[in-house]
């Protein structure tokens, strides 16, 4: 990396990815997510792979395309799921972002975006985060003294695990209801708009 312009040793956010390289990184990542099994080691020379077909191996490393595909997740995540009562204050939303098409084509139907609705019978009045949160330290307080550390932390993990998939299927819901209440707005305003305009 020495030799290339503008990259230097050790410094990993050198390298400047343009639009054809990120929508070519974005492509392959998806077309060789297979080669991403969780197996130690296994990221890395897939990274690797990638990096080759695209003809970067040498000027970018696992590590930086690894980096910038975690900011492209971030940055899709961002724009399909914008927190309520935000402004967009100069933020990309999915109408400009220039990768948020190509990015959903690609994950957008993974478990971890778009996760399946298993609880069909969740009631409106269930508790939300606030509460689930304030229940969460009560109930850290009530475990046995004779309970190991281990089994604590493990089963405040998996807890900490189901309240995420929990909360993500209460703003798929959310965000499922709101759209079906704008459609009803949309029919309703087509509907007189019908009536207002002479045939």
């Amino acid at each position: 990396m020495a030799g290339e312009p503008g990259v230097t040793v050790g410094d990993e956010s050198a390298f400047k990815w343009n639009k054809e390289q990120t929508t070519l990184l974005i492509r392959l990542r998806g077309e060789n997510d297979h080669l991403f099994t969780g197996v130690k080691n296994s990221a890395t020379v897939a990274w690797r792979t990638i990096l080759e077909k695209m003809g970067l191996q040498g000027t970018v490393t696992p590590l930086q395309a690894r980096k910038k595909w975690d900011n492209l997740k971030t940055k899709y995540k961002e724009c399909k799921y914008p927190g309520s009562g935000e402004g967009v204050s100069g933020k990309p939303t999915a109408a400009t972002w220039p990768w948020f098409a190509l990015m959903d084509e690609v994950i957008g139907q993974r478990p971890s975006i778009r996760p399946p609705v298993l609880l069909s019978t969740l009631r409106e009045d269930t508790p939300g985060p606030s509460s689930a949160v304030g229940d969460r330290n009560g109930a850290d307080s009530d475990t046995d003294e004779g309970e190991s550390q281990p089994t604590t932390t493990a089963r405040k993990r998996k807890r900490d695990r189901d309240d995420e998939l929990l909360n993500l299927i209460r703003e798929d819901m959310q965000q499922q209801r709101e759209a079906e209440e704008r459609r009803e707005r949309m029919d309703r305003l087509f509907s007189i708009l019908e009536r207002l305009i002479p045939k």
